[in-house]
């Protein structure tokens, strides 16, 4: 089985794909799919534009309870939206993510 690469092993090679929105890695950034506040241990390693996606449109408790895989994030309609737009961006370059007015709501 082969180990998963670090964080030092990615900012040096060629960019691997993020999983989320398909782009060349840039700017990686591990995110736990359940949170470390709630017991989390297993990280992705995905592109900082979708780690601050996610954290916009979902609370601990949701990330925790229902979107905890890749699959799970973009079964979501407006995250989804969100990465579709994400993946048309320069993946050199970096986007702004608001905090999603429900998920201020939900907090």
């Amino acid at each position: 089985m082969q180990e998963k690469p670090t964080l030092k092993d990615l900012k040096e090679g060629p960019p691997l794909e993020c999983p989320i929105c398909e782009r060349p890695n840039y700017y990686p950034s591990d995110h736990h799919m359940v949170p470390k506040s709630r017991g989390g241990k297993a990280t992705e390693t995905i592109c900082a534009d979708c780690h601050k996606a996610i954290h916009a449109h979902f609370t601990n408790k949701e990330l925790e309870e229902t979107f905890h895989t890749p699959e799970a994030l973009l079964s979501h309609e407006g995250f989804a939206k969100q990465i579709k737009f994400i993946s048309k961006q320069d993946p050199g370059g970096r986007t702004k993510t608001k905090k999603n007015k429900e998920r201020l709501r939900r907090e």
